[in-house]
C-alpha cells in the first residue's frame, strides 16, 4: 500500500556495521520511501564484561566455538527491542557478528530477510556458514557470488548532489589502513614524486607514528567527511584493494566516479565493468614497477554517460536490494 506521499506503507529493519558512514545514505533512501524504518549500527555497539568469570568463560568460548562471545551480548539488547515487531523487509549488512540464534530471532520477524556482504569469504569465514538464514545473500565480490550462490552487487556512490571542487591541494590523495598494501603506496608515492607530483596519502596506524616522506601516518579514522574534502581538493584518487583477499571494488572507486575524479588502481577486475575508461582510470599491473604515462596526468577526466552513472547511485542500490 502506498500513502499519499507516495511512501509505502512498510516497516523496515536496516542494521549495518559501518565505521565511516557509508550506509547512512541507504538509511537516508529507506526512509524516503517507507513509512517505518528501524535504523542501528552494530559497530557502535558497546559492551563490557560484569567481571572477570564473564570474560574467562568469553576467553574459552573463543578457543573452543572460534566465536566471539562479546559479540552477543552486545547485540543482545538489538535483537531484544527489533523482536518486538514485525518487518516487511529487513536488510543486514554484516550479519556475521551475529550469533545464530538471532540471525534466526530475526528472521522470524521479518517477511523478507536480506543480507549484503561487503567483505569477501576469504576475508571473514563465518559468512559462509550464515547464507542459508536469508532469502537473498548480495556480494560486491565476484567469486564468491560464482563459489556460494550469491548475487552479485557493487558498492555505490554513497553521496549525491552537485559536485564542487575546490582549490587542489595535491596532486593524488588516498587513505588506507597499515597493511601489507603499504608497500605499494609507497612506491606509487615515490613514482608519483619522481614524476613532479605531490601526494596526499594517509594511512591509519595504531601506537607510535613512523615518519616519512612520502606519507602521512594517522591514528584515528578518517571519517566520510574529512575523505570527501581531501578526495574534493585532489584531481586523483589512488585505490590499493587488498589484493590476494578480496578484489570487489572498494568505495574509492565510486568516490571518484561520483566527484568525476581520475583513479590509480590495483584492481585489474575494473576492466570489466561498464564504466571503465582508461582515460579516467590506470590500473597499476606491477606494484614493484610503476609506470604511469604523462597523457594521465595531462588529459581531462571523460564523462560518463548518465545512464552508466546513474547505475552506481545509492538510489539504484536500493532498488537491486529491495526488488
Amino acid at each position: 500500500m502506498r500513502k499519499e506521499n507516495n511512501m509505502e506503507d512498510k516497516r523496515v529493519l536496516f542494521i549495518t556495521f559501518d565505521m565511516s558512514g557509508y550506509y547512512d545514505s541507504v538509511y537516508k533512501e529507506l526512509k524516503s520511501r517507507y513509512t517505518h524504518v528501524d535504523y542501528y549500527n552494530t559497530a557502535t555497539l558497546k559492551f563490557k564484561y560484569k567481571n572477570m568469570l564473564q570474560k574467562v568463560q568469553a576467553f574459552f568460548y573463543k578457543i573452543i566455538t572460534g566465536k566471539k562471545l562479546k559479540n552477543y551480548y552486545k547485540c543482545k539488547e538489538l535483537v531484544n527491542n527489533t523482536v518486538c515487531h514485525k518487518y516487511d523487509i529487513t536488510i543486514i549488512i554484516r550479519p556475521d557478528v551475529f550469533f545464530d540464534s538471532q540471525l534466526q530471532a530475526i528472521r522470524n520477524v521479518s517477511k523478507r530477510f536480506i543480507a549484503y556482504y561487503h567483505d569477501s569469504i576469504n576475508n571473514i569465514k563465518r559468512k559462509k556458514d550464515i547464507i542459508n538464514f536469508f532469502d537473498a545473500v548480495y556480494s560486491y565480490e565476484k567469486k564468491d557470488v560464482e563459489d556460494f550462490g550469491l548475487l552479485f552487487i557493487s558498492n555505490f556512490i554513497y553521496f549525491e548532489g552537485e559536485v564542487h571542487n575546490t582549490e587542489t591541494s595535491y596532486d593524488a590523495f588516498s587513505v588506507m589502513s597499515d597493511d601489507y598494501r603499504v608497500i605499494t603506496l609507497k612506491n606509487l608515492a615515490e613514482h608519483l614524486k619522481e614524476k613532479g607530483y605531490t601526494c596526499g596519502f594517509y594511512v591509519m596506524k595504531d601506537g607510535e607514528l613512523p615518519e616519512n616522506t612520502n606519507i602521512t601516518y594517522i591514528n584515528k579514522r578518517m571519517c566520510n567527511n574529512e575523505v570527501i574534502d581531501h578526495i574534493k581538493r585532489a584531481p586523483i584518487i589512488a585505490d590499493i584493494h587488498k589484493f590476494g583477499i578480496q578484489d570487489g571494488l572498494t568505495f574509492r572507486v565510486f568516490e571518484a566516479m561520483g566527484f568525476r575524479k581520475k583513479l590509480i588502481t590495483t584492481n585489474k577486475d575494473i576492466k570489466n565493468y561498464d564504466f571503465y575508461n582508461p582515460n579516467n582510470i590506470f590500473i597499476i599491473e606491477d606494484a614493484r614497477n610503476i609506470n604511469i604515462p604523462d597523457s594521465f596526468f595531462e588529459t581531462p577526466y571523460t564523462e560518463l554517460p548518465e545512464e552508466i552513472y546513474k547505475k552506481y547511485t545509492v538510489k539504484s542500490w536500493v532498488d537491486n536490494i529491495v526488488a
